[in-house]
């Protein structure tokens, strides 16, 4: 995912209506043949207005209103698929009449009273008739704030070119399919816009496309939905006897319900015709082989906590712990293999969880020998780790969905590059975040990527007092040394490099609701980096 260029353009709109409405149908045609998935990077866009640009001889000051036009119809398609009740328009304050206006404002923004002395009212009235969301206000905190908490799934937003640069940031951050609207006119008070423009907008509909958005908020629910006690019981068989009453702690017990909910993703982005046993039965297998993982790791670990409680090893002893990690493994296995899909697919998921469970042993194991003979790797080595275990784990949890869900190669494919993109990022970040925040009782890990890029920047003196600080768990010193050297920042600048190429790995993705979901996960989880 690109970074957001800085880079200061001349933000003002043609004055005569004749240009304005030249450059935004030469636009709509460039892209009619020029086909574009989004989401687009902002500095793809500055390229596309370039060509237009060059290509129609207009003048160069207006690249900003002319990337807008181009962010309007590369958008416009997957708006329009958007039901009005999941859409929002967004007007400014300014647009009011100062003279006139006595409406009052609340935390929302402007409460318009519907006197007519302006034009809000009526896009207020148009726009609610139909089921939109909307709201006056100044800045696009409020409007960032909806965007965050999944409450609209498109934004029309009507403002200042500089507001509209703003709000790009934020849709480009989640991937909201959105459409902007430059005022016409300069200034903070009594602004002119197109009415024409933002009626047309707002009343646009394309049925056509074909495809439904995925609400992250909706999947993660419904996903939450699975792991209560009645559901378990009954995808699990479980009784009442001792065995299954810890698996049943084990499965009810925290967790993000990450895994889970990337399977149920891709199913749903891929099937035509989801059923609704089968994306129960693949989600409950994945969260099956995380929670074993979880419970085998900690007994490797030494670890008497999780989630707040004790492990399991520690309440229940490394015998019976390590027997329902087992167990556990064998019910992830057992629900794929009772899934109603075809042999051939079946078999494929197999593949992919058994391959997984190898690499992801292999990268236990490299790790568990570095801490045995108390190495500190190198940065490359840990990144290796990284890719067999994290990566890994959401490369089969994409995969398993969208084999079951009937992916084509080239989709397979991106998903796997994907996988150990962002698995790699989020296991950066995690480390990162181990040793750095202020919490009281952290241990130090090692193999860590940290503590491998605090070692190389210190050389073979420092390594050894490295060594030192992490077999006594003294995070203060190493936190000090961590500051000195700006090991945060190196580590902050591998994510960056990460979050860039997943731009690029997404590009050929052509399931829309899939490739916008994606990219949502990504700003929600890397929002700092963004």
């Amino acid at each position: 995912m690109e970074m957001i260029s800085d880079n200061i353009l001349t933000l003002v709109v043609p004055v005569e209506s004749k240009l304005r409405d030249e450059i935004r149908q030469k636009t709509d045609s460039y892209f009619v043949t020029n086909v574009t998935i989004p989401p687009v990077s902002y500095d793809k866009l500055a390229g596309f207005a370039d060509h237009l640009i060059a290509e129609n001889g207009w003048d160069p000051d207006y690249k900003a209103f002319t990337m807008i036009c181009c962010g309007n119809a590369i958008w416009r398609s997957v708006v329009g698929a958007i039901p009005f009740d999941r859409r929002m328009l967004l007007l400014p304050q300014c647009l009011r009449n100062s003279q006139k206006c006595n409406a009052q404002e609340d935390d929302l923004g402007l409460l318009c009273n519907e006197c007519g002395n302006c034009s809000i009212s009526g896009f207020i009235r148009e726009a609610e008739d139909l089921g939109y969301i909307t709201i006056v206000a100044e800045g696009t905190t409020i409007a960032s704030r909806l965007v965050e908490s999944g409450k609209v799934d498109a934004i029309i937003g009507v403002g200042c070119m500089e507001t509209l640069q703003k709000i790009f940031r934020t849709v480009n951050k989640y991937s909201v399919p959105a459409v902007g609207i430059p005022l016409l006119t300069c200034g903070c008070v009594d602004t002119q816009a197109d009415a024409g423009w933002i009626r047309k907008e707002i009343n646009f509909r394309n049925d056509r496309n074909g495809f439904r958005l995925l609400n992250l908020n909706d999947l993660r629910d419904k996903t939450a939905s699975l792991f209560t006690q009645e559901k378990i019981n009954k995808l699990l068989d479980l009784k009442n006897n001792p065995t299954d009453e810890v698996l049943r702690d084990i499965l009810l017990a925290g967790g993000k319900r990450i895994r889970p909910l990337l399977t149920a993703l891709t199913y749903l982005a891929f099937s035509h015709d989801p059923d609704t046993e089968v994306l129960q039965y693949l989600a409950m297998s994945v969260e099956c082989f995380h929670k074993a993982s979880l419970v085998h790791d900690d007994i490797e670990d030494g670890d008497d906590h999780r989630y707040g409680k004790e492990t399991v090893h520690k309440k229940h002893g490394i015998p019976v712990a390590i027997n329902l990690g087992d167990l556990l493994i064998g019910e992830g296995y057992r629900l794929v293999s009772e899934c109603s899909l075809d042999p051939v697919v079946m078999k494929d998921c197999i593949r992919i969880i058994s391959a997984g469970h190898r690499l992801m042993s292999e990268g236990q194991g490299a790790e568990l020998m570095a801490r045995r003979n108390n190495d500190i790797l190198s940065v490359n080595e840990v990144l290796a780790i990284f890719r067999s275990k994290t990566a890994e784990a959401f490369r089969v949890s994409l995969m398993t969905g969208a084999l079951a869900g009937g992916a084509d190669q080239e989709s397979l494919r991106i998903l796997e590059e994907f996988s150990y993109i962002i698995g790699t990022a989020y296991q950066l970040k995690d480390d990162l975040e181990d040793i750095t925040r202020p919490e009281e009782g952290n241990v130090l890990r090692n193999p860590s990527a940290v503590i491998s890029a605090l070692a190389e920047k210190t050389g073979e003196t420092g390594k050894e007092i490295i060594k030192s600080l992490v077999s006594e768990n003294d995070i203060d010193e190493i936190r000090k040394l961590i500051d000195k050297h700006s090991i945060d920042d190196f580590i902050d600048s591998l994510i960056e490099e990460y979050l860039v190429s997943i731009d690029s790995c997404l590009s050929g993705m052509q399931n829309i609701p899939l490739k916008l979901a994606l990219h949502e996960i990504v700003g929600k989880t890397f929002s700092k980096y963004l």
